[in-house]
């Protein structure tokens, strides 16, 4: 993993979290998790279940959680190689 791609990973994540920081009641404690149910928001099933949206219509959103998900396949098929190799799964 080089230093871009490391730097490339932690602005995607940044710029989302400043993004979140901006709205209204913002939680400055918030996961990831919460940050998405703030932007996407949730519904209830038949059954009674709550779930979150699968998308949100907050454009600016959308293009930095984008962002963030590509840099984190980008993290992901860098990792994946040493799974392997170091033993923690095996093929």
């Amino acid at each position: 993993y080089s230093l871009t791609q490391f730097i490339l990973h932690s602005h995607a994540g940044r710029e989302l979290w400043r993004y979140y920081h901006k709205q209204a009641g913002a939680n400055p404690n918030a996961s990831y998790y919460d940050i998405k149910m703030h932007f996407q928001g949730t519904k209830t099933t038949k059954s009674g279940k709550v779930q979150m949206n699968s998308t949100s219509e907050d454009a600016t959103y959308n293009a930095l959680l984008a962002d963030l998900r590509q840099s984190m396949k980008l993290l992901a098929a860098h990792i994946e190689p040493k799974v392997y190799d170091y033993g923690f799964l095996k093929k």
